[in-house]
Order: structure tokens, then sequence, then C-alpha cells
């Protein structure tokens, strides 16, 4: 006997709500990191080398990037358990 298909059941507030908080701290890493690259001497004064600014910028660069793989990989890990069965 055919099982009767499950419908994709809504979303609650709080799990759509880490989801968005998840990408926006993504972005919000990545956008800082190019910001503290970019930023010169003369606009801002970070009191920092430039070998530091690169180092701090390029780490959290990466993070960013890390923190999108892994909310990427939750959401649509979560969405394929939902149709298995």
């Amino acid at each position: 006997m055919l099982k009767p298909r499950r419908e994709k059941p809504g979303s609650s507030f709080l799990t759509r709500f880490v989801r968005i908080f998840g990408l926006l701290m993504t972005t919000l890493y990545i956008g800082l990191g190019i910001f503290i690259i970019v930023v010169g001497k003369e606009t801002v004064n970070l009191n920092m080398s430039s070998e530091f600014r690169y180092i701090l910028g390029g780490v959290m660069i990466l993070y960013g990037i890390f923190r999108f793989i892994k909310v990427y990989q939750n959401n649509t890990k979560r969405d394929r358990n939902r149709y298995e069965e």
C-alpha cells in the first residue's frame, strides 16, 4: 500500500529566525573582514599594523565562508530529512 505523501510542514517562527540570523551573521563577518582590509588609516584609526589588518580581515572572511557552508548544509539537510520516508 502506498504511504501518503508528506507535505512540507509550516516553518515555525524560531526556525525561520535561526536561518535568517545565521545568514545575517555570515554577511556581517564577511563584510567586516572586507572593511578591515580595505579601510585606510586616514579614514578610521584602528591602531593596527597593516599586516595585522590583513590577517584579521582574512580570518574573518574565511570564518564567514565557513559559517555560510555550515548554515547551508544544516538548512538543506533539514529540508531533505522532511521528505524522507
